[in-house]
């Protein structure tokens, strides 16, 4: 009995004693970087939503303002009832786009179609116009800030439905408070653990053992619905009781 109990012993202990110690915890080394890159506010086209209400009583020399991107060109559409002719309005910084109609003729879904087609043949189309009905959407075709069209004289409804806006860099350095991950081992694709960095962008795991080990952390797109978030790899070999430096990883928001 005693024989057998040795040899079990035996065997087992050279298993053990031979079996390769996985990545993970349990060591005395330790994987510490830095999560650096650029937050972006990506630039967006405004859009305007225009309703010519039924019996919308517009005269001639009314006019509302449609507006560009950087003020580059501005617009003041006017009217001009072809039952009343008169000469155009005097709007200054403003570039005058007429539209004839009939104020014995016209009804508001005319008028709608009217404004679209005088809209859409402005030199360089600076905007696209779609119709439903009475319903105009205007839309810039530059991305930017756009100070926010307006009826003035008209008794058009105006609304911005889509604020434009510019392209913004809202931080460009350290990203302070952000998730990494670790993935022990470079057979698996699940991380196995993850924290934050500090205020530096710094971060550290620590009680590793010897082996591979990939760290990453995500870029995000939030333009791209179908994979908003893309992860950064940077892989690192480590020795027992080894303070390894993985360097920078560096990601984009946007």
């Amino acid at each position: 009995m005693i024989k057998y109990f040795f040899i079990w012993s035996t065997i087992a202990l050279t298993l053990f004693s031979c079996s390769k110690e996985e990545e993970g915890e349990g060591g005395r080394s330790s994987i510490s970087g830095i999560i650096t890159g650029t937050e972006i506010s990506t630039s967006r086209a405004e859009v305007t939503e225009i309703t010519v209400v039924p019996g919308h009583e517009i005269k001639s020399q009314d006019f509302f303002l449609l507006n560009t991107p950087n003020r580059s060109t501005n617009y003041a559409i006017w009217f001009r009832d072809i039952n009343n002719i008169v000469g155009a309005p005097i709007i200054a910084g403003r570039t005058l786009i007429k539209i004839d109609y009939s104020s014995s003729g016209s009804n508001n879904i005319d008028m709608a179609a009217t404004i679209q087609a005088a809209i859409n043949a402005i030199s360089g189309k600076p905007f696209t116009v779609t119709r439903t009905n009475d319903f105009l959407t205007i839309t810039n075709n530059k991305k930017g800030y756009v100070i926010d069209a307006d009826n003035a004289t008209s008794k058009l409804v105006v609304d911005v439905s889509t604020q434009g806006k510019d392209q913004i860099t809202l931080q460009d350095g350290v990203f302070a408070d952000e998730d990494v991950y670790i993935i022990y081992g470079d057979e698996d694709e699940f991380f196995d653990d993850n924290t934050k960095t500090n205020f530096n962008g710094n971060f550290k795991f620590s009680n590793l053992r010897k082996g591979t080990y990939k760290i990453f952390a995500y870029s995000k797109d939030k333009s791209d619905v179908l994979e908003p978030l893309i992860p950064v790899f940077e892989e690192i070999e480590i020795g027992g009781n080894e303070d390894a430096d993985i360097g920078t990883i560096t990601i984009e928001k946007k």
